[in-house]
């Protein structure tokens, strides 16, 4: 379809972002400046879409088929792209609809008479035209676009910065969607490869000297005995621009303060109208009903090498570790856009003032 002048924006036409924390290795920046974006997206598919009228559960189900966190959606009556959708802007239409106000506050499933359940399915979006859901967050009001003959530093400072998905323009082959993962993945494979001395350093530095350790004042979290509902409300409440980069939360032991999963926006997909109320459940019981147990969540110490979190998380394919004293509590985190930071111009810790 032809590019909707109002729903893609060339990348001058950036979010306002926070200022640097401290200027990047100039050696590397020129390390990145040597690719192109055609190095990482010569074998990927054509972009995945899904129609302006497609319902909100539709969009839902392919998301998890795909295995994919957003994706453009298509007016077909214009041959046009509308916007993107992403799981961020599901997560908000779900967990603050009205349907859940009784429950805004705290509350089980056990709370609710027949009534209210058959109010909140009645009133969820999940029926709803899934182009309703275009811009709800600030990124989803925008698709950046980049063509494959860009140099990959370029794509870095956007990627560094909290986007987490882009546009690529390619000469054949058709457009594609290239994720923070998907670069991630690239980075790491290439300084592997790398014989510079500033690339082996830096891969050798610990997460607490590249300053991702001592935040001040506890993690954002969600306890073994809330609702699923209630992490994911408080989850999208902390949405400043620190937070809304990890999209993503620890799940904390409520009597040792251990952590023990983790919840993300991506543990919504497969969402229906069948499983509306299981977001009641507490969110262990959440997660078990999804995946059949709570995963492990990925962790890391303070002494923990840059290049062995950066294996970490493209080996494991999830988006964030998180930084754990020697009583396993959570006392930071550790994101691809960190990855990323690294080699650009954007200094990126979570937990700096």
């Amino acid at each position: 379809p032809e590019t909707s002048e109002k729903a893609i924006y060339e990348p001058s036409n950036s979010p306002q972002m926070a200022a640097p924390d401290q200027p990047a290795n100039a050696d590397l920046q020129k390390f990145l400046a040597a690719f192109k974006v055609a190095d990482i997206v010569k074998d990927k598919d054509e972009l995945f879409t899904i129609s302006s009228t497609s319902t909100v559960e539709e969009t839902l189900k392919l998301l998890e088929k795909k295995r994919i966190l957003s994706m453009p959606v298509v007016d077909e009556k214009k041959k046009k792209y509308a916007g993107i959708v992403s799981i961020s802007d599901i997560v908000i239409a779900i967990c603050f609809n009205p349907c859940f106000a009784k429950l805004a506050k705290g509350g089980t499933i056990d709370d609710l008479t027949r009534e209210d359940m058959e109010k909140i399915i009645s009133r969820s979006v999940l029926k709803n035209a899934v182009i309703d859901l275009v811009g709800v967050t600030e990124e989803g009001k925008n698709l950046w676009t980049f063509d494959e003959n860009d140099n990959m530093l370029k794509l870095a400072e956007y990627f560094s910065q909290g986007v987490h998905r882009a546009l690529i323009m390619r000469e054949s082959g058709g457009p594609c969607l290239l994720s923070q993962t998907d670069y991630a993945r690239f980075l790491c494979n290439e300084v592997k490869k790398s014989k510079d001395k500033n690339i082996e350093d830096r891969l050798k530095m610990s997460l607490e000297k590249l300053g991702f350790t001592g935040q001040k004042g506890p993690i954002i979290s969600v306890n073994d005995k809330e609702t699923a509902l209630a992490g994911f409300r408080r989850l999208l409440q902390w949405h400043s621009f620190r937070d809304w980069n990890l999209a993503a939360m620890p799940v904390i032991d409520s009597k040792s303060g251990k952590i023990i999963g983790n919840l993300s926006e991506s543990d919504l997909r497969g969402l229906n109208e069948n499983r509306l109320l299981d977001l009641l459940f507490v969110v262990p019981m959440y997660l078990k009903t999804f995946y059949g147990q709570m995963k492990k969540p990925l962790i890391a110490s303070p002494e923990t090498s840059f290049g062995d979190a950066l294996d970490k998380l493209v080996e494991s394919n999830v988006h964030r570790l998180w930084i754990v004293d020697k009583n396993e509590k959570p006392i930071g985190a550790f994101s691809l856009s960190d990855v990323i930071s690294q080699f650009t111009v954007f200094g990126f810790a979570h937990e700096k003032s």
